[in-house]
């Protein structure tokens, strides 16, 4: 039997709110651009077959535009077959140029209520936590990755930051796979779960009949400081009480 009586975990764990990169945090069609192009540039100074190289674009653009078939499972080889020649030859994305305003601002906020802000993606970033550290002049918590898709990724990263000394209490995206994923896991109060409508890839309509009742056109609406009161001091969800299992 789970309590949700006082205990004395809350006061020692965090408040951190986690953020989705591409398309949340940073323009993905800024950033995608220039891996397009560096994409076709070092492909065919490597002799790649003109039809896989438009192939691979065309799959990319698709999975920057939000299409169903290139979210979930198949984002992960996307995103690799784009990213490979690029990073053989050591170049990697500089996000400072694509840094959206109205995640940069409720980043502010939750460090001025003495919060905590993660970025949690589908692949390593290199240099991210260094670049929006510098634009926002304080530190992140973390920068984690996994294949999203799965309850079990989104159980492991809160263990992980339990571990830490923080306790998820959001998570962000755009994409509808992951909040359904993040909605299974158990973890978050229905607050908790934040859908983004960056690329007009999903209705207010079909977020919500998953389950995400937040759908917003700008990060600001979100009163993200607000959502730490919503959990239970063990860090279940409760909602009127009741414990989500």
């Amino acid at each position: 039997m789970v309590s949700d009586s006082p205990t004395t975990i809350l006061p020692k764990l965090r408040p951190v709110h986690s953020f989705d990169l591409w398309g949340v945090v940073a323009h993905q069609h800024i950033l995608g651009q220039r891996k397009i192009e560096l994409y076709e540039k070092f492909s065919r100074k490597d002799n790649v077959a003109e039809e896989i190289i438009q192939r691979t674009i065309k799959d990319y653009i698709d999975m920057l535009d939000g299409q169903s078939w290139a979210t979930g499972t198949r984002k992960s080889d996307i995103i690799d077959a784009i990213d490979a020649p690029t990073f053989a030859a050591g170049i990697y994305p500089d996000y400072t140029s694509a840094f959206i305003d109205d995640a940069l601002k409720v980043m502010t906020d939750i460090f001025t209520a003495e919060e905590d802000v993660m970025i949690y993606t589908s692949k390593p970033a290199s240099g991210l936590a260094q670049q929006l550290g510098g634009v926002l002049g304080k530190k992140i918590a973390d920068v984690c990755f996994s294949h999203k898709h799965h309850p079990d990724a989104f159980k492991a990263v809160y263990q992980q930051q339990l571990g830490r000394g923080r306790r998820m209490v959001s998570h962000t995206a755009d994409e509808l796979p992951e909040l359904i994923a993040a909605k299974k896991s158990g973890l978050f109060h229905p607050k908790g779960l934040i859908y983004i409508n960056r690329n007009h890839s999903n209705s207010s309509e079909q977020v919500k009949k998953e389950g995400i009742t937040r759908y917003v056109d700008d990060l600001r609406t979100v009163e993200y400081t607000s959502i730490a009161k919503k959990t239970s001091p063990t860090g279940r969800p409760q909602d009127k009480g009741h414990i989500f299992l």
